[in-house]
């Protein structure tokens, strides 16, 4: 009998049994996940948050076998520094938008669900999960809803000749539009006109279309 089958016969099958369910768990929530995320479109998928839900499964287990009793935080502590600095490489700021907030959440939610896992907090992972999938499933409309009634841009104007103000806010008030921090810049013979825009998403595409009938607007950009 060599060194392997007699490391396999004395090992606590009854341990190894709770641990491979932990990891298969940790799997398979991870792919429930990554399966919105991915059907999204989105930079971290399937793929991605089924490796970070097992992996913070796997570091978890770890923390509590080789870990002291007093000391079992050490690894998990560790975890949350790293999904952070994942969750951070998903996120990108494109001129006034920022997008992947939602992935990063997700992908720190799914390290938290690994790191329940791992302690064997079944029903508390499978509560958290459900909860997870409602407010990324569910919460579309209420989303929806309020990205139509107040939508948030900023808007960039250049005039092929000076610019009346007083022409905007004529514009801008039957639209319900508010404007805010408008700001004036002369250069040659151009006037640049910038300015922070809120209201509902339907009288922004009113007044988008208004700025692209209006002659003495040269270009725009928000």
């Amino acid at each position: 009998m060599n060194f392997y089958s007699t490391l396999f016969l004395n090992a606590d099958h009854n341990i190894y049994g709770n641990e491979i369910l932990k990891l298969f768990l940790a799997l398979l929530t991870g792919c429930i996940l990554g399966l919105e995320r991915e059907m999204r479109g989105k930079s971290a998928g399937f793929r991605t948050l089924a490796l970070i839900c097992f992996g913070a499964t796997v570091f978890t287990i770890c923390s509590y076998s080789l870990g002291v009793v007093d000391n079992r935080d050490r690894i998990a502590a560790n975890i949350i520094t790293g999904i952070g600095f994942i969750g951070g490489g998903v996120i990108f700021r494109n001129n006034s938008s920022i997008t992947g907030i939602t992935t990063a959440a997700s992908i720190w939610i799914a390290a938290a669900l690994g790191m329940l896992l791992g302690i064997g907090e079944y029903l508390l992972a499978g509560i958290a999960l459900v909860c997870t999938l409602t407010i990324l499933y569910a919460f579309d409309f209420i989303q929806f809803w309020i990205d139509d009634k107040f939508q948030h841009r900023n808007y960039k104007l250049v005039y092929k000749k000076d610019c009346r103000l007083s022409t905007l806010y004529d514009q801008v008030s039957p639209l319900k539009l508010k404007l805010i921090k408008v700001k004036t810049v002369r250069a040659d013979t151009q006037t640049i006109l910038e300015f922070e825009i809120s209201g509902k998403e339907s009288n922004l595409a009113l007044f988008n279309q208004w700025l692209m009938d209006n002659e003495a607007i040269q270009s725009f950009e928000w």
